[in-house]
């Protein structure tokens, strides 16, 4: 019997987690802001080895080609992890629109 409860306790919490979806601008603050900043503007340490971290100077946002984006995101690159095991591929297509909404905003 205490088996069963500790089981439908679990399954409960489990089921309480997964209730609401994740919007977009917590994935990035959770996910992306620490390098890429709580803007996109770049981490500033990080920024002297990598300055695309500035998603205003990334040469691909700056085309605006979101294949090389999306792929970015799904499958990482040097020092930037892949999220294709951590996202859905939806998420993944509304964090390239947040990118591209990062990039336009204007920069203090």
């Amino acid at each position: 019997m205490r088996a069963r409860t500790v089981l439908l306790l679990a399954a409960a919490l489990l089921l309480s987690a997964c209730g609401k979806p994740k919007t977009t601008p917590e994935m990035y603050r959770k996910l992306c802001a620490r390098c890429h900043g709580k803007e996109g503007e770049g981490n500033k340490r990080g920024l002297r080895l990598y300055p695309h971290l500035d998603f205003s100077k990334s040469e691909m946002v700056r085309r605006g080609d979101r294949a090389a984006v999306r792929r970015r995101i799904a499958e990482g690159h040097g020092p930037m992890p892949a999220y294709q095991r951590r996202l859905t591929p939806e998420e993944i297509d509304r964090m390239v629109d947040f990118t591209f909404q990062l990039a336009r905003k204007e920069k203090p």
